[in-house]
């Protein structure tokens, strides 16, 4: 499953990390960066721990931490994939 992962990564911190790795194959003009900084680890927001830099966080993300969620064919641990 860590092909899966590489090749098409869900949770938006893998697809950031994914896209920080240059390519042997295509030039790129600029990589993918993740904004912000690592919290401190007795500074880890409630919720997701990536919420305070996921651009795609929204209020849940902020409250509840979450567990890993069936992606297909890997898992996530993202309210994204949530399917209520």
């Amino acid at each position: 499953h860590v092909r899966d992962v590489v090749k098409a990564p869900k949770h938006p911190y893998s697809r950031g990390l994914m896209g920080s790795i240059p390519s042997l194959h295509h030039r790129t003009e600029q990589l993918t960066q993740i904004d912000g900084a690592m919290p401190r680890l007795t500074e880890i927001a409630p919720g997701c721990p990536f919420n305070p830099r996921c651009p795609q966080a929204f209020d849940r993300c902020r409250s509840q931490r979450p567990d890993l969620l069936d992606t297909q064919p890997t898992q996530a641990a993202c309210w994204l994939y949530d399917p209520n």
